[in-house]
């Protein structure tokens, strides 16, 4: 594991940023849509530029270090922490990078987990678990109807309709809103020993 471990970056956001790196994000976000909105429009928007990201946004310098300014990943591995199944606890990789996963294959690895952690993971479909998996989901869909959003004949389907189907699906199983989606952060660790009740 001590190999791995700055070979990785998170799947989620939440994962990877602090409050700043997070306030960023929705930033970069933001241009992303526009851009789109240029793309499918043809009109010329005025698109302002987003702050660049600094060390100190994200949660640990080996993300800052295969992200850097612009966040852009080279990491080998992508990493999905706490989405393990019931019986190996072991942190999930999958593989990233240029030479890694696209978008849709990123999007269709986070269904089949969902999938999976219910039918084969000893999963209740209300665990809080799913909720940062949903969010992933989520996160990577505008990239994945961007690029996938017509028919594939070797898919033998439109990726992105299906995918947007099971987050749909998944969100409706366990009540959750979008802002659920959009603001769920991980528990804090806290540090030294709990205090003593008097």
């Amino acid at each position: 594991m001590r190999l791995i471990e700055p070979e990785h970056v998170p799947y989620l956001a939440a994962l990877r940023y602090k409050d700043s790196g997070l306030r960023k994000r929705a930033q970069w976000e933001q241009v992303w849509e526009q851009q789109r909105e240029e793309d499918r429009t043809g009109q010329r928007l005025d698109i302002k530029v987003p702050p660049k990201y600094t060390s100190a946004d994200f949660l640990k310098h080996s993300y800052w270090s295969h992200r850097g300014k612009l966040d852009l990943p080279k990491e080998r591995f992508i990493s999905y922490p706490g989405a393990s199944p019931e019986a190996d606890g072991s942190l999930l990789l999958g593989w990233a990078g240029w030479a890694g996963w696209n978008h849709r294959d990123q999007a269709d690895a986070l269904v089949g987990m969902i999938r999976d952690r219910v039918e084969n993971g000893g999963w209740a479909k209300e665990d809080p678990r799913f909720v940062p998996l949903l969010a992933g989901l989520r996160e990577v869909l505008p990239w994945v109807h961007q690029w996938y959003g017509e028919y594939d004949e070797e898919w033998e389907g439109n990726p992105a309709e299906e995918f947007q189907a099971a987050l749909e699906t998944g969100r409706t199983e366990r009540q959750l809103s979008e802002s659920d989606l959009v603001n769920w952060r991980p528990e804090k660790k806290t540090r030294g020993r709990p205090k003593k009740s008097e």
